[in-house]
C-alpha cells in the first residue's frame, strides 16, 4: 500500500516547464520510491521537499550528466535524506548527456536563476560530481552567476580533465569510451583540452573568484567501497591514470585541484581512500561539505599552491597495439626479458591466446589478473601476436627505464609539440636512431563542436636531443594525436594526447561570432568499399595536376608501410585491389600527394 501511495504521488508530482528544463517535485526522502524513474532524455530539475526546519539555505545538486542526476537521491545515496534531515532545501539539476562545458554550463545558469526566484533566496550552495564541478565554474565566471553562488563543492571533478576522454578521441579506440555509457562529453573534458583552453581562459578570468570552490579529490581506485566501483569507466583509468599518481579510476587527484581552490583532501589522505563512485555519496562526502557551509574555514595557504601547466608533461614506458590489426605484435624491447599488457576488452569476460611470428605456434599466455572489461598479463616472449574474442587495446609496459615524454610550449597562439626520449642508463645506445611520428585528427573547433576531418601524418625534427613538431600551419581547433616512437630493434613508445590551435578567447567570447573555418574545395578521396577485402577502387577529385601521383600507405601509427607512383586516368578513378593485396588486416591511413589522408579497414 505505502509502495502504491508513492507511486501514485510520483505520477501526480507537478510537472512544470521552464524554457530548457522539466521541473520535477520529490516527495520526501522517506517516501521516494528505489523504483523511481525520472525524465530522462531532457534537462530537468527534481525539487526535493521543503523541511518543516528550513533553514533558509538552498543546496543544488549538478552531476552533468542527464541520467545520473538521480543517483544523487536515488540508490543508496544519503545526500537528500541528510540534507533534508539538517533543514536545507535540496534541488538537484540535470544539464544534458554530453554538451560539454559550455553547454552545460550555460543550462546551469539558467537553472541558477529559476531555483533562486522559486525559494526567493540570494543565493545557492552547489554539490558538484565530476563534470559538474566544471560546468558550476562556467556557469559562474562565463554566464554571469557567481554572485548567485554561495561556495561550491567539486566531488571529483577532473578540472585538469581526465585520460579516458583522450582515448575517446582517437576512433579506432573510441569503443573503449563507449564502454562507459556515458559516449559524449568528452571533447571538452579532454587533459589538453583543458589545459589549453578552460583553466587558462576561467583562471585568468576577472570573474573568477577561485576561493568560492571547495575541492573533494579522492585517491582511492581499487579501494571503493561501492559495487559500481568495478563499472567499465574505471577500467582504462586504471590503466592510463597511475602515471599521474593517486586517482580515483576517472581523474587523477591532480587533475581535481582546481588553481586557487580549498583542498580538503591530502594527496593519498587516508579519509579519502575512496573512488570515483564514492565520493558522490553523501555517506562520504556529506560531513566535509557540511563543516565548510556551517563553519566556513579559513585558508590554508598551503593548499593553494597553483600547479603549473608545465608540470603536465605526458610521459610513457609503454605502446599501444590494437586487436584489428594484425600488423602489430608484441615486441620486447632489446635486453628486456619480460612485459606486461594491460588490455582493455570490449567483451567483459575476453580470452587471449599468443600466437608466433610464423603462425605455428600456440604461446600460453596466462592472466595475472582479469576484471570486467580488463585483464593483465605477464609476457616473457617477444614477437608474438595477441589474439582474443574480442575487440581490446593492449598496453604494452616494459619497466627498462626508457620512456617517452611529451611536452607542449605556447607560440604565439599555437603549440610547439617537444617530445624527449630518455633512459635511466647513461649514453644508451638504444636511443641512437629513433623515429617519432604521429597521427593527428581535427576533432572539433575551440568551442567544443564537433568536426569532421581525416587524420593526417605528422613528422618530427630532430633538433639536439629532442624531437620537435611546430602547428603554426594548422588551422584552428583541437587536435588529438596519436604519438609513437620507434627504434627498430631496440624499443617503442606511445602516447595518446592532444592540442590546441588559435585564440580561445576570441572562440569563447559569448558576445562574439568566430567563423569556422570552412572547405570550400571540391577536393575528396573515397575508397569503395570503406572495409577492404580482396578488391578497392580509388575516387579522386580535385588532387591531380599532372600525369601521376604518389600513393602512400601508413599504418595506424603513422610508419610507412609502401608508396607508389599512380597514373592519372580521365575518370580518376584506380583499381588499387593489387596494391593492397600485400597488407595485413587491420587499420591503416592512405595519402594522396602528400596532402589528404583518409582512414581504411582491410580485412
Amino acid at each position: 500500500m505505502k509502495l502504491k501511495l508513492t507511486l501514485i504521488a510520483l505520477l501526480s508530482c507537478a510537472i512544470l516547464f521552464s524554457q530548457n528544463f522539466l521541473e520535477v517535485q520529490l516527495p520526501k526522502p522517506d517516501k521516494l520510491s528505489p523504483f523511481f524513474i525520472g525524465p530522462l532524455l531532457k534537462s530537468t530539475i527534481h525539487y526535493g521537499a521543503t523541511p518543516s526546519n528550513y533553514n533558509g539555505k538552498v543546496i543544488l545538486f549538478n552531476h552533468g550528466y542527464i541520467d545520473l542526476n538521480q543517483s544523487q537521491f536515488l540508490f543508496d545515496n544519503s545526500f537528500y535524506e541528510k540534507t533534508y534531515n539538517e533543514g536545507y532545501q535540496a534541488v538537484f539539476v540535470a544539464t544534458t548527456r554530453g554538451g560539454g562545458i559550455w553547454v552545460n554550463g550555460e543550462l546551469l545558469a539558467e537553472s541558477i536563476d529559476i531555483v533562486t526566484e522559486k525559494y526567493d533566496v540570494e543565493d545557492v550552495y552547489i554539490i558538484a560530481h565530476s563534470n559538474g564541478g566544471k560546468a558550476a565554474e562556467a556557469a559562474m565566471i562565463q554566464y554571469g552567476k557567481k554572485d548567485k553562488v554561495q561556495q561550491v563543492f567539486a566531488l571529483g571533478t577532473p578540472y585538469w580533465g581526465t585520460y579516458l576522454a583522450d582515448i575517446s578521441q582517437m576512433p579506432w579506440l573510441n569503443w573503449a569510451w563507449r564502454l562507459t555509457g556515458l559516449n559524449e562529453g568528452a571533447r571538452t573534458s579532454t587533459t589538453y583540452y583543458c589545459r589549453d583552453v578552460v583553466r587558462p581562459y576561467l583562471d585568468n578570468n576577472p570573474n573568477n573568484e577561485p576561493e568560492k570552490f571547495v575541492v573533494l579529490g579522492a585517491s582511492g581506485y581499487f579501494n571503493g567501497s561501492n559495487l559500481l566501483a568495478r563499472a567499465a569507466f574505471t577500467v582504462t583509468g586504471g590503466i592510463l591514470l597511475p602515471v599521474q599518481g593517486a586517482n580515483d579510476g576517472v581523474a587523477s587527484y591532480r587533475s581535481t585541484l582546481r588553481p586557487g581552490a580549498e583542498y580538503v583532501f591530502k594527496k593519498n589522505d587516508y579519509r579519502a581512500f575512496f573512488d570515483h563512485i564514492d565520493v558522490s555519496f553523501g555517506q562520504f562526502s556529506w560531513p566535509y561539505v557540511k563543516s565548510y557551509i556551517q563553519n566556513r574555514s579559513q585558508k590554508n595557504k598551503k593548499s593553494l599552491e597553483i600547479e603549473k601547466t608545465s608540470d603536465f608533461i605526458t610521459t610513457s614506458n609503454y605502446y599501444i597495439i590494437h586487436s584489428e590489426n594484425e600488423y602489430e605484435e608484441i615486441v620486447l624491447d632489446k635486453n628486456s626479458t619480460s612485459a606486461v599488457a594491460e588490455i582493455i576488452h570490449e567483451n567483459p569476460t575476453a580470452t587471449f591466446k599468443g600466437i608466433t611470428k610464423d603462425l605455428k605456434q600456440t604461446i600460453l599466455v596466462k592472466k595475472n589478473t582479469q576484471e570486467n572489461h580488463k585483464s593483465v598479463i605477464p609476457l616473457s616472449s617477444s614477437n608474438i601476436k595477441l589474439q582474443s574474442d574480442s575487440r581490446f587495446a593492449a598496453f604494452i609496459k616494459q619497466n627498462n627505464g626508457i620512456t617517452m615524454s611529451l611536452e607542449h610550449q605556447i607560440k604565439n597562439k599555437h603549440p610547439l609539440l617537444k617530445v624527449n626520449i630518455s633512459s635511466t642508463r647513461k649514453n644508451d645506445e638504444l636511443l641512437l636512431n629513433t623515429e617519432t611520428r604521429g597521427v593527428i585528427i581535427r576533432t572539433s573547433t575551440i568551442n567544443g563542436t564537433p568536426v569532421q576531418s581525416n587524420p593526417e601524418i605528422i613528422a618530427f625534427d630532430k633538433i639536439n636531443n629532442s624531437f620537435y613538431f611546430d602547428t603554426k600551419d594548422l588551422e584552428q581547433g583541437v587536435y588529438s594525436l596519436f604519438l609513437n616512437a620507434e627504434n627498430k630493434g631496440n624499443f617503442k613508445r606511445s602516447i595518446i594526447s592532444g592540442f590546441v590551435v588559435g585564440d580561445i578567447h576570441k572562440a569563447l567570447d559569448i558576445n562574439t561570432e568566430v567563423d569556422e573555418y570552412l572547405d570550400k574545395t571540391n577536393k575528396s578521396i573515397i575508397i569503395t568499399p570503406n572495409s577492404v577485402k580482396n578488391y578497392a577502387i580509388l575516387s579522386l577529385q580535385g588532387y591531380l595536376t599532372s600525369d601521376k601521383f604518389s600513393l602512400t600507405i601508413y599504418d595506424i601509427t603513422g610508419k610507412k608501410m609502401m608508396t607508389s607512383q599512380v597514373k592519372t586516368t580521365q575518370n580518376s578513378q584506380y583499381n588499387i585491389s593489387e596494391k593492397l593485396q600485400q597488407l595485413s588486416s587491420g587499420i591503416y591511413l592512405l595519402q594522396v600527394n602528400n596532402e589528404k589522408t583518409i582512414k581504411f579497414v582491410k580485412e
